[in-house]
């Protein structure tokens, strides 16, 4: 928050709608205003995303995505592909709780 106004958000999920049902949590809906991209916001957002799945007791957290080249930049492995329920593909990454 800033100035009483959203800048940037996330959410960690049970399930994300694909074919990996086994994976479980997942972080999706990462969102950061355009005005305050390129400030370090979303890489403290997934940061901190790590550290509330690990505080669960989670071991990973995973998430889908069509970016290319911005989650591998936090140490983010690509692991595959899943399929949503159109039957359609996307980029499957996860990354380890442990800090």
């Amino acid at each position: 928050m800033e100035d009483g106004q959203i800048i940037g958000t996330y959410a960690i999920l049970r399930n994300d709608i694909n074919s990996r049902q086994d994976l479980c949590p997942w972080l999706a809906c990462l969102y950061v205003a355009e005005g305050h991209r390129g400030k370090g916001i979303g890489a403290k957002l997934l940061e901190h995303g790590l550290e509330v799945a690990a505080e669960k007791g989670y071991d990973n957290l995973y998430l889908t995505t069509d970016l290319e080249n911005y989650y591998e930049r936090y140490g983010w492995k690509n692991s595959g592909i899943v399929y949503g329920p159109d039957g359609g593909s996307i980029k499957l990454y996860e990354k380890s709780t442990a800090q």
